[in-house]
């Protein structure tokens, strides 16, 4: 039996933090056609929740064309959550975007309410973190605080505090994605995993290695209190990810 949150996470009708990790599978098109189709595709899928990586997309600092593609993401994936997802190229983001303009973006998207989550990085400044945090609890999206490391693997202690870090700064779902160095730094990220769902069980977690090595965290990482796992679609957002179908057989 996997470590479940004490509390969890209604996104629409998926539950985060409960018996089972949910599967997210992310949108990564550059252009409006292709975004549709890529939504088209992977809502064939099933995934329990889609993340519009909205980084990659090429307009993603024109708001109106950004709340145009939200609308065509929601009527193409129904009721299937959306995270929300502006990333700092300072954390594997795919463009460099004045952090002025990212953070008012996302906060407007926060109020078309077409989305159930956000990601914002925990290095954001306190100012915009509570910006965020303020829009974000006023229109019922979840938000998640992440920490992306594409170089390495820091030690537990310091995952650890990172997610506590996360939590304390208004954090509802804490996140961190590392990479692996060698098999060892996969244990230390399972084992920072499990000590925050130990030390503070109410607060869903995303935890994964990335990369070839860090592959076992994707699949298993649910037994010690990781409560969503990313699969890929058409393509992947980071290192490591696996198609879909391969990691929900695997997950059984």
């Amino acid at each position: 039996m996997r470590l479940q949150a004490k509390k969890t996470i209604y996104l629409r009708e998926k539950v985060l933090g409960g018996s089972k990790p949910l599967i997210c599978v992310p949108l990564v098109a550059e252009e409006e056609k292709n975004l549709k189709k890529e939504a088209k595709s992977i809502i064939r899928l099933f995934p329990d929740v889609i993340e519009w990586r909205a980084d990659f997309f090429e307009e993603v600092c024109d708001i109106e064309k950004v709340k145009n593609a939200l609308k065509m993401l929601r009527c193409i994936i129904k009721e299937t959550p959306l995270i929300f997802t502006f990333r700092s190229n300072l954390e594997g983001g795919f463009k460099e975007v004045e952090p002025t303009i990212r953070y008012e973006i996302i906060e407007q998207v926060i109020s078309t309410k077409e989305i159930d989550a956000v990601d914002i990085e925990l290095i954001s400044d306190k100012t915009n973190i509570e910006k965020i945090k303020i829009a974000a609890d006023k229109h019922n999206v979840s938000l998640i605080l992440s920490y992306h490391n594409f170089k390495e693997t820091p030690s537990v202690e310091f995952l650890v505090d990172k997610m506590k870090q996360q939590i304390l700064s208004g954090a509802n779902i804490a996140k961190i994605a590392v990479m692996p160095i060698n098999e060892e730094d996969v244990l230390n990220l399972l084992s920072a995993t499990l000590k925050v769902r130990r030390e503070i069980p109410d607060i869903p977690l995303i935890t994964m290695s990335m990369g070839e090595l860090g592959v076992i965290s994707r699949i298993a990482g649910g037994l010690l209190g990781s409560d969503l796992t990313f699969g890929s679609g058409e393509k992947t957002s980071a290192p490591g990810q696996i198609p879909v179908g391969e990691l929900r057989t695997n997950m059984k």
